[in-house]
């Protein structure tokens, strides 16, 4: 025989019957929460077109073969000193495989300070001299920055990427 509970036992279950709400409640709204300052953090970025790049990955290995057949080096300073405007003037040198000069690229590329990967710079580089390239940009964030670099010379594309520490004060 089912026997109806009675008022004050219906009560006294309620609590109980409350508390997978109260877990998932809380659940979603500790994730959410997360989420939100993950947005919001600078220090945290995310592969910008990661479903392109995933579905160009035969065109990244193909690039990588290029950057391997041609050989070139990009070769810069490891210490990029700020001057007083917080502007840094980053030059590299670029060189075939018997370490000759290569004359008339046109190299540009995204910067970012590595602990700050979710602030792109987007630099361009002018050719100083023969092989010698120099970019100036402004630095909110001093340490070590990557530059993701792209480089058209004689009808052919390079990548590469360099890495500098860029620090406060004007070269002694």
């Amino acid at each position: 025989m089912n026997a109806v509970p009675s008022l004050p036992e219906r009560r006294a279950r309620l609590p109980w019957a409350l508390v997978p709400v109260a877990l998932l409640l809380s659940s979603a709204l500790g994730v959410g929460s997360m989420a939100v300052i993950a947005a919001r953090d600078p220090h945290f970025s995310t592969e910008s077109d990661y479903y392109e790049k995933a579905v160009r990955w035969d065109q990244t290995q193909a690039q990588a073969a290029t950057n391997q057949r041609l050989g070139y080096t990009l070769k810069g300073p490891p210490l990029v000193r700020l001057d007083q405007q917080g502007h840094a003037a980053l030059e590299l040198a670029l060189e075939d495989r018997s370490g000759k000069p290569v004359s008339g690229a046109n190299l540009t590329g995204n910067a970012f300070a590595n602990a700050y990967s979710g602030e792109l710079v987007r630099v361009a580089f002018e050719e100083v001299s023969p092989g010698h390239y120099l970019a100036k940009f402004p630095v909110r964030h001093r340490g070590q920055w990557v530059f993701e670099l792209v480089c058209d010379a004689d009808g052919q594309r390079f990548t590469s990427e360099v890495r500098a520490d860029l620090v406060a004060g004007e070269a002694a």
